[in-house]
């Protein structure tokens, strides 16, 4: 009983707090990456496919830095495919959301001390020129240990860059403090919330759904959505080390089980070979294209249906 009413006290809290966060109140929000190859080949794929009408992205992903802002008016390539927001906004004009990773890793000190401000306003600019629901999440993966975030500075650096955005007037962009729920540490409690900014700076909360066997990680940040009043965001996704298409469907499964328990409005998928990208061709992630394999396109899409029906 306590958990059935939890877990309405959540819908209801999460649907109260959708109007702050810019979330499409018509439907759900289903979003695709992450670079401009992967995004483009999923687009085509739905022009051969039957599943078309329902697992058509509502938006897409993309990634920037605060040092060069690279990857939104003009090409950038780190070695985990090309980033170019604007191209795809002209290629896919009915497009409603950007989903934008925003990239400070040793850079905490310089967006703090207002070196990058300028940035800053040009990011602020890019964002209401693109009229498009702008989903920002501010140095991606917070507590991922290979970023090296000292928490005090990264929410000193986190609140700049958004009282600046707040202070030009800049209303079509959304916060999302995104964690990764996924970590190495089986000795000691995982406890993103050091890094948790204010409430009054953040819209969603984004976690990374890569391994299934990360549950215990998911539920602590569900449960901190859960306190914090916010709605949950999947902000990457991707089957980790899925090589057969068994084990892929199991991870879809797993994925839209914590989409429906947490009742998350917001879905962002990465759809690439990671083992073709040089950044990644040694870790053993796997192929996570759907279109591969018609069953996993089949699959994907009717829970893309469910899930914008029942959420």
């Amino acid at each position: 009983m306590i958990k059935k009413l939890l877990s309405t006290l959540f819908l209801l809290t999460a649907m109260f707090s959708l109007s702050s966060a810019g979330v499409i109140k018509t439907k759900p929000v289903f979003v695709i990456g992450q670079d401009s190859q992967s995004i483009e080949d999923y687009f085509s794929s739905l022009k051969e496919s039957s599943a078309t009408a329902i697992s058509y992205p509502d938006g897409i992903m993309v990634y920037t830095s605060i040092d060069s802002l690279s990857g939104l008016d003009e090409p950038s390539y780190n070695g985990a495919g090309i980033n170019y927001a604007d191209d795809m906004l002209k290629k896919y004009p009915d497009i409603k959301v950007v989903q934008i990773g925003l990239y400070m890793k040793y850079m905490l000190d310089e967006v703090i001390n207002g070196t990058f401000d300028q940035n800053i306003d040009k990011l602020g600019l890019w964002i209401k020129n693109s009229k498009k629901d702008i989903y920002l999440r501010i140095g991606y993966e917070c507590d991922n240990t290979e970023n090296d975030y000292n928490p005090e500075k990264y929410i000193e650096a986190y609140r700049h860059i958004t009282t600046r955005l707040k202070d030009k007037g800049i209303s079509n962009v959304y916060f999302v403090w995104h964690i990764i729920a996924w970590t190495s540490d089986k000795k000691n409690q995982y406890n993103p919330v050091i890094y948790y900014p204010g409430d009054d700076c953040v819209d969603m909360i984004g976690i990374s759904f890569f391994d299934v066997s990360a549950v215990k990680e998911r539920k602590v940040a569900g449960d901190i959505a859960l306190s914090k009043k916010k709605p949950l965001m999947i902000a990457e996704s991707s089957p980790f080390n899925r090589y057969s298409v068994e084990t892929k469907l199991a991870w879809i499964n797993a994925l839209f089980k914590y989409v429906k328990d947490y009742k998350v409005p917001f879905i962002s998928y990465i759809n690439v070979n990671w083992d073709e990208l040089p950044m990644f061709e040694q870790q053993k992630w796997g192929d996570a294209r759907l279109q591969q394999n018609k069953k996993l396109i089949q699959t994907w899409s009717d829970n893309i249906k469910r899930f914008k029906k029942i959420n």
